[in-house]
């Protein structure tokens, strides 16, 4: 079978392929694109998959609540 990368091929079905991000399987077609096989997702699998499919770009913590540090004006007008 085909190496693709971010894919990894099923061992005993041709042209069924697992996405390596998402755990789920994809058929390959033979232009080359894939369709996502009907299957069981988990309920994180189904709100990543409807988060990408609507355009959400969701916050992560690391950037929620940060505020950008003070300018040096606002200190020394402090200090006098």
């Amino acid at each position: 079978m085909e190496e693709i990368e971010g894919w990894e091929p099923h061992p005993t079905r041709k042209n069924i392929y697992k996405d390596l991000k998402t755990g789920l399987l994809y058929r390959r077609r033979e232009s080359g694109s894939f369709d996502r096989i009907p299957q069981k997702m988990t309920e994180h699998q189904e709100c990543e998959d409807f988060r990408k499919s609507i355009g959400i770009v969701s916050m992560t913590s690391r950037s929620r609540g940060r505020t950008p540090p003070p300018s040096d004006k606002t200190l020394a007008e402090e200090s006098d």
